[in-house]
């Protein structure tokens, strides 16, 4: 009986290893290429911008991972924004929060601090490529990510986008869940010190929201 209940055991984790591993093998399959593009990480700020960015429009994009029409904004923007951010015309601050996994004595580390923390120990190695990617995976597959991406998921992702050994043992162990806690809250904050209100998305000139209506115009606007 005993050996049946090991055996059973050892099948389904067969059956969920190789599940994982298959949609993360099919995400993968869109992998991008981001050549051209500058990462910097400093002050709860990831920074990406072109090789020849003297003279860019710069600005400020407040994401929540766990965030639906964030997830929505970068479907619409994304492949804009990298193009821009190429060709040195646009310098883009990515301020990443975690407020849906709760705040104060409310929060809760979930999905926006777990995802965080897999994509800030890419862009504290520099690792570019692996970044870009998966956070372009956490928000164009959210719906199907947000209730299944585990630490391993999220490593076995980086892994397949080309990471390094490094960083993904550091995001299958979670070593940067208390980082990126305090950079989300100290994005939240700045984002309230600014302009008073915490949601998301937000893009932000100059400190202050851009006015497109819908907020996927921001890039078009800018450059109008």
């Amino acid at each position: 009986m005993a050996a049946l209940i090991l055996i059973g055991a050892l099948v389904i984790g067969l059956i969920v290893y190789n599940g994982r591993g298959a949609q993360a093998d099919r995400i993968a399959e869109n992998m991008q290429k981001v050549d051209g593009v500058s990462l910097s990480l400093a002050d709860n700020v990831i920074t990406l911008s072109g090789d020849n960015a003297d003279g860019a429009k710069e600005a400020g994009l407040y994401e929540d991972f766990s965030c639906h029409y964030c997830g929505e904004l970068a479907v619409n923007t994304d492949d804009q924004m990298l193009a821009k951010i190429q060709a040195g015309e646009l310098t883009v601050n990515l301020h990443p929060l975690i407020f849906l996994d709760g705040t104060g004595d409310q929060y809760n580390a979930g999905h926006s601090t777990r995802a965080l923390a897999a994509v800030l120990a890419l862009a504290d190695k520099g690792e570019i490529e692996a970044y870009w990617n998966l956070r372009k995976a956490l928000m164009e597959q959210q719906q199907n990510l947000y209730a299944t991406a585990d630490n391993d998921t999220l490593a076995d992702l980086a892994h397949d986008f080309g990471a390094s050994k490094g960083a993904v043992e550091a995001i299958r162990n979670g070593e940067y869940t208390d980082r990126a806690k305090a950079m989300g809250e100290a994005n939240a904050k700045d984002l309230v010190d600014k302009t008073g209100d915490l949601s998301s998305p937000r893009v932000l000139v100059d400190g202050k929201d851009v006015p497109s209506d819908p907020l996927a115009n921001w890039i078009d606007d800018l450059f109008a």
